[in-house]
Formats: structure tokens, C-alpha cells, sequence
């Protein structure tokens, strides 16, 4: 099916295309990365200002160099110069899938409708035009992978919902429905807050913990009071809980007496050293599998679950309590450069596909300031914080949430991941979390960019925001208080950013270990200069209304010098880990002197002609030997960086 989609495209034809997407059939990652590959470069703007100086800066556009535009609306609509001279296209799901129902099929997510299209004729529908019910049934099974038959069994269904949330996206409302219809003929399930399980892991996370906690603080022989989850009994659950605690979703509780437990509720508690060792190795074997290519990811959601593990696992190794032994050291740091090595590789055909379709859910930093006005046009949110931490990477994240988590039960999470802009420098990748730009839109010249204020009310000025209710500004507040147009009555866009963990970074000169140590010391309550100032400022944003949005511009990494190229003013920006050049014949000189590095240009991001030289895996381009912590390269650890909505329950 996908074939048959992007038949209407094909390489090397028509040097300007137009095309009419309404229902997201472009929109999937498979689709933008075949469309890449076959030399198109993609726009996708709303902004018609924004696509007029988009489609100038990619001429000339040819045959050999095809230009498509793709539109959710009718390319009749678009400036009339451009359809004139183009060939025109207009896709949507009833020439595809004739034999489904089109208002179930429109909810569909790209993503999911990416799946659907994978699917064999005889697995959507038989030949048989279906109802709204059978479409749902079909989708529940085809696309988000349900066994309506076995659901029934509680071990199957929170299995189930572990893989909706981490890998198959949101459940659509028509089908939230169809299921709940489905589920709450089980008596099992009566007591079970069924809806807040299906909309978020948060919610999953929580209810299982709440019933492990119950099982294990009932006494040895004892009956299970206001058990909803029979641990006790269910051979499946039991089975399940070592995946649930690898995955993250359960955490151990601390066991008074681990030793009268059953041995498959060992993997559910906390027994010291020896439990984080273990934990160390499953997540150090589960991605050896991946670096040795026996589950080498293919897509974004797939990277993500990487990232996550990770992340994971090196939040565990500088835990303060945690001593991994040799072997696994020398495991973690040949892991690195393998995932490091396969995420480069999969960035270079992907990166830049993944940064042309901005909704209905971020991808790229520079999304951001979409997604947020797309939520506040669906009447989702009202008014918007976005508190940017400056160089926050997955793994700090892992580190500051559980902290946040027990110092304010009443707070809620909801995670996603980003693409940082690459390179992973402050200068451009911060500038477009807030602009909602790439580089190529705002940095021509990066001696004279923007200042983030402007492109930040710019921004909501397009979108017919009114100065008034914008606000920029940076935090200081180990120093001062927040800034007080925090409080404006018609404020309704505010973005406030705090450098502290980029300090952190920069100041770590014994390597990421001193780096995590003075991030829990930023956590230690009562501690002068700690992170409290900021969770209260979060409260106070959350009580007067505003939808709070954590939000990092780049991670970090911990790199070893190999020495610095030589050359003046040649470099527009020579950091550690990145060094920028106007002039390609400069990049590719240096280049020469330090041959094992990275080359990036021509992303369709960046501004032509500009050239970033990144050194390779973690080394840096520093003092031969020296360990320094930084950013700016396209390591795992730098580029994917959390986005993060904080509520209240």
C-alpha cells in the first residue's frame, strides 16, 4: 500500500510538486524517509511568508533536485506561480482504503496509519466494506496488536498497555470507547480506573505500583486486602513483573523481609547492591542485543525505547549507592560506541525527514512552539509555560524525576522525546526550541542571529498572539526571584529558561561522575542554590492556570580530548564537540587533519553552505587525554532530550 502511495512520486520527473495531503498519508516516518531518498527535499508550512522564503532559499529546483510542498489543504490554495508550474497530487484515505471506515481511519495517528498501510488487503477487510464497529475490531487487532480474546486476562492486558504506551502511541477516542465497551464486561476489571490506564503510562505506572505495594505489605499467609491486581495467584502477573521493573514502569519497594518472599517477587524489591548489579546487567544485555544488530532499531519509536534504556542505565551506574564492577564497565563503554555508531547512521537518513512533519506530534526541538499553539487552537490548553533547561539530557531527566516525584506526590508527568538540532549547540538548537525555526530560517549569519526574546514573541505574533500576553526572559534563581511579569494577568505565552544544569556540565572537570554528583546536590533540599526556587515557581505557574512544558535544547556527553584543529578565524564556532564553517573547503581542510570525523551539511536544516565538523564517537576536540563533559555532537546521549508536560493530579 505504501508502495502504491508513493507511486505518485516518483525521482528524477517533475521538478516541482504539489501535494494534497488532508489525512496524514505523507506523514509517517517510512514515507518522508523513501521520499528523502528519492531526492526530494520536503517542505511543509503554514506560514505562507515562512513557505514563500523556503521555497526561494531551495532554488533552483529541477528534476535532478525535486522540490514537494506538501499541504492539508487543497494545493489549489497555494500561491499561484507555484501551482501553475507544478505537478499536482491530492491523496486521502478513501482511494486506499475504500473498504474501511473513513471517520475511524481520520483518528488514526501517522504513525499508526503507517502501519495500517503495511497490511495485506485480505488483513483490512476481507474485500468487505465494513462498519464503524468492525473497522474498530480490525484496527484493535491489525494496528495496535490486541488479542480481544485473551484481554480478558489481567497479565495480557497490562502487558498490552505497556507496549500501547511506549511503542504504539495513543489509543484514538472512537476506539478508547469500543474497548472500554469491551473490557468492562470482565469482572476483573470493575474497580480498574480504565480510562486513565489507556490515556497514560503515568496513570499505568502509578496503579501498578499502588498494587504491588498492596501485595507486598500483606502478611506471609495473610488475605489481600483491596487487591485489584492479584499478584498472589496469577501466574501471568508474576511472570510479567521482571518486565515490568527492566521497563521502568513498576519501581522496587523495599522489603522489610525480602527473604520470606517468593522468588519470582524478588525482581519487585529492593535487596542493595545486589539488586542494582542485576538490574545493571539485564539492561546492559538487553541493549548489547541491539548494538549487535539482533534488534537494530528502524524507527523513531524504536530509538526512543533505546534512549530510554540508556538513560536508564546510566542514571543507575552514577546512582551514589551503585559500584558496577570492571566487567561491566568495559561492557557500558564498548555499549556506547556501538549505539553511537548505529544512531549516526540511522540520523543521516532519517534526522532531516523527521523534522517535515511538525504534527500532531513533535519530533524535532523546533516543533515545539507548534505542538504547543496546535494544543492551545484544539482549546486543549490555554495558557503556555515553557521552562527550557538548558542542557538537561534524558539522563538527568531520569534523575530529577523520581526527586520531584517524592517531594510533590501531586504532580503528574507526561514524557515525550526530541530530536535536539544538530549540531547540539546552545547558539542554534536553543534558538530553534524557541522560534519553532530551523537555522536555515533565522541563522544566514551566525555572527548575527536573532536574540531569543524576539524569535519567541515572533513567533506568537504570526499566530495573532498580541505583545502583551508574550514573555521572555532568563532565570537566575540561585541568585534572584522570578522575573515579575511571571505574574501578568494577560499573560498566555511564557517561556522562561534556566542555564543551571548547562553550568553544571561545563563545570563538571571530573567527568560525568562529578557532573551527576552536583546534579543530586542541585536536588538536596535545603541545600542554598537547589533546585526548590524552581519547583515552586512550577507550583505558582500551575495554580494560576498555565500548562507547564519542561523542555531541554541538547544533552551531553562525556568525551576524551584528541586535540584541536589549528585555524584562526576559519571556524566560526569551535566548541569541543562542534565547529562551524562558512566555507565547506575550510570544514573539509580540517576535516583532513582529524580524517574519522563527521562531515555534517546539507540537512535541509541547516543554512546551505554551512558546515559542521563533529569529532567522532565520544572524543572531543580538546587537550589530547583530557575527560570533559560537553555537547554538540550527534551521540545518543546528546541529541534525543526530554520534553516533558508537568500537571496536577
Amino acid at each position: 500500500m505504501l508502495a502504491r502511495i508513493l507511486a505518485h512520486f516518483p525521482p528524477h520527473t517533475h521538478p516541482l510538486t504539489l501535494a494534497g495531503d488532508p489525512d496524514g498519508l505523507l506523514a509517517g516516518e517510512a514515507a518522508l524517509v523513501e521520499l528523502a531518498g528519492r531526492g526530494f527535499r520536503i517542505i511543509q508550512e503554514s506560514d505562507p511568508v515562512v513557505l514563500r522564503c523556503q521555497v526561494e532559499a531551495a532554488r533552483p529546483f529541477s528534476p535532478e533536485n525535486p522540490l514537494l510542498i506538501i499541504t492539508p489543504g487543497d494545493p489549489e490554495e497555494l500561491p499561484f506561480d507555484l501551482w501553475q508550474q507544478a505537478h499536482r497530487v491530492t491523496l486521502n484515505l478513501h482511494q486506499f482504503f475504500p473498504t474501511l471506515a473513513y471517520p475511524v481511519l481520520k483518528t488514526l495517528s501517522p504513525r499508526q496509519l503507517e502501519k495500517i498501510t503495511a497490511l495485506q488487503p485480505d488483513a483490512r477487510s476481507g474485500g468487505e466494506r465494513l462498519g464503524r464497529l468492525a473497522t474498530m475490531d480490525t484496527l484493535l487487532r491489525q494496528v495496535f496488536d490486541l488479542d480481544l480474546e485473551a484481554v480478558g486476562r489481567p497479565y495480557v492486558l497490562i502487558a498490552w498497555l505497556v507496549h500501547l504506551h511506549d511503542q504504539l502511541g495513543t489509543l484514538p477516542e472512537p476506539l478508547v470507547g469500543r474497548l472500554l465497551e469491551h473490557l468492562r464486561k470482565y469482572p476483573d476489571y470493575q474497580e480498574w480506573d480504565l480510562p486513565a490506564l489507556l490515556q497514560s503510562r503515568e496513570a499505568l505506572s502509578a496503579f501498578l505500583q499502588t498494587e504491588w505495594q498492596t501485595y507486598l505489605h500483606t502478611p506471609a499467609g495473610g488475605e489481600v486486602r483491596e487487591s485489584r491486581l492479584p499478584f498472589h495467584q496469577d501466574e501471568g502477573l508474576q511472570n510479567l513483573l521482571p518486565s515490568l521493573v527492566r521497563k521502568g514502569v513498576l519501581t522496587p519497594e523495599t522489603a522489610g523481609a525480602a527473604g520470606d518472599l517468593p522468588e519470582w517477587a524478588k525482581a519487585g524489591v529492593t535487596a542493595g547492591e545486589e539488586h542494582r548489579h542485576a538490574l545493571i546487567s539485564t539492561l546492559l544485555d538487553e541493549l548489547a542485543e541491539t548494538a549487535c544488530g539482533f534488534s537494530i532499531p528502524v524507527g523513531w519509536e524504536e530509538w526512543q525505547a533505546v534512549a530510554f534504556r540508556w538513560a536508564r542505565l546510566n542514571a543507575l551506574w552514577h546512582a551514589p549507592e551503585s559500584a558496577p564492577d570492571e566487567q561491566q564497565a568495559q561492557q557500558r563503554t564498548a555499549l556506547a560506541g556501538d549505539l553511537d555508531r548505529s544512531f549516526a547512521a540511522w540520523l543521516a537518513g532519517h534526522y532531516a525527514p523527521l523534522g517535515a512533519q511538525r504534527l500532531p506530534q513533535p519530533k524535532h526541538v523546533f516543533h515545539v512552539p507548534h505542538y504547543l499553539a496546535y494544543l492551545r487552537g484544539q482549546g486543549k490548553i490555554e495558557r503556555v509555560a515553557l521552562l527550557v533547561l538548558d542542557g538537561m539530557s534524558l539522563w538527568d531527566w531520569l534523575v530529577v524525576r523520581p526527586a520531584w516525584e517524592s517531594d510533590h506526590p501531586g504532580w503528574q508527568f507526561t514524557e515525550r522525546l526530541l530530536l535536539a538540532q544538530i549540531p547540539t549547540i546552545t547558539a542554534l538548537s536553543r534558538r530553534s526550541l524557541v522560534s519553532g525555526l530551523r537555522p536555515a530560517d533565522f541563522a544566514a549569519d551566525m555572527e548575527h542571529m536573532p536574540a531569543e526574546k524576539a524569535l519567541w514573541a515572533g513567533f506568537w505574533s504570526r499566530g495573532g498572539l498580541p505583545g502583551e500576553s508574550v514573555f521572555y526572559s532568563t532565570l537566575s534563581l540561585d541568585r534572584q526571584d522570578y522575573p515579575p511579569e511571571v505574574d501578568r494577568a494577560r499573560l498566555a505565552a511564557l517561556c522562561l529558561v534556566d542555564d543551571t544544569l548547562d553550568r553544571l556540565v561545563h563545570n563538571a572537570v571530573l567527568g560525568a561522575a562529578s557532573q551527576q554528583a552536583a546534579l543530586r546536590l542541585w536536588l538536596e533540599r535545603g541545600r542554598a542554590g537547589n533546585s526548590e526556587p524552581l519547583e515552586r515557581l512550577i507550583d505558582r505557574l500551575i495554580e494560576r492556570g498555565f500548562s507547564v512544558f519542561l523542555a531541554s535544547d541538547h544533552g551531553h556527553v562525556e568525551a576524551q580530548g584528541i586535540g584541536a584543529p589549528a585555524e584562526g578565524i576559519l571556524a566560526q564556532t569551535r566548541g569541543k564537540r562542534a565547529r562551524l564553517y562558512p566555507e565547506r573547503l575550510a570544514a573539509q581542510r580540517a576535516q583532513g587533519l582529524f580524517p574519522e570525523s563527521i562531515l555534517w551539511e546539507n540537512d535541509g536544516l541547516l543554512p546551505a553552505g554551512l558546515s559542521a565538523l563533529l569529532p567522532d564517537g565520544r572524543t572531543a576536540f580538546a587537550t589530547k587525554g583530557e575527560a570533559v563533559v560537553t555537547h554538540g555532537g550527534v551521540s545518543l546521549d546528546e541529541v534525543i532530550v526530554p520534553f516533558v508536560q508537568i500537571s496536577k493530579h
